[in-house]
């Protein structure tokens, strides 16, 4: 359950982000491409979730 919980918490966070820099992009001027932030979007979950799930049971094998 702790890992669906921290997976939600990292994909909700990475999307506010994404919606931050859309909207400051679009006040600027600049489009961004729907392909690459959709592609972009996972990878980033993927390592952040990787790498919080490996400290956690670094600790939980101490």
């Amino acid at each position: 359950m702790k890992n669906i919980i921290r997976a939600v918490a990292i994909s909700l966070g990475i999307l506010v982000v994404l919606v931050v820099v859309n909207i400051f992009c679009n006040k600027t001027g600049h489009e961004l491409d729907p392909l690459y932030t959709g592609t972009i979007t996972p990878l980033i979950a993927m390592i952040l979730f990787g790498g919080s799930s490996d400290k956690s049971e670094k600790n939980a094998n101490v």
